[in-house]
């Protein structure tokens, strides 16, 4: 009994750090929105413009990062059926 507690203890955990991560991230996207509203509105340079000249400046890194990018977006939405997501091995 205790080994299962310290597992659920242990569950609980990365759930928690993985929940406080993706609630950041998407904080962190949201106050990019924010940021980019205001400067648009208020005549400042937006994040859009800064990105667009660091890609026209550096295009072999701009295409890296957009294979990563893609291949993480990939690996969680398209991700193997296997485990705990496979339909077939749930016990009903």
């Amino acid at each position: 009994m205790v080994r299962g507690r310290s597992s659920e203890r242990l569950n609980l955990g990365i759930a928690f750090w993985f929940s406080l991560g993706v609630t950041v991230f998407i904080g962190g996207i949201l106050a990019l929105l924010v940021y980019e509203t205001w400067a648009l509105l208020t005549g400042h340079e937006p994040i859009t413009n800064i990105v667009r000249s660091s890609v026209k400046t550096f295009p072999g890194w701009a295409f890296a990062i957009a294979i990563v990018v893609g291949l993480a977006v990939g690996h969680f939405l398209w991700g193997s059926a296997d485990g705990e997501t496979d339909p077939a091995s749930r016990k009903g």
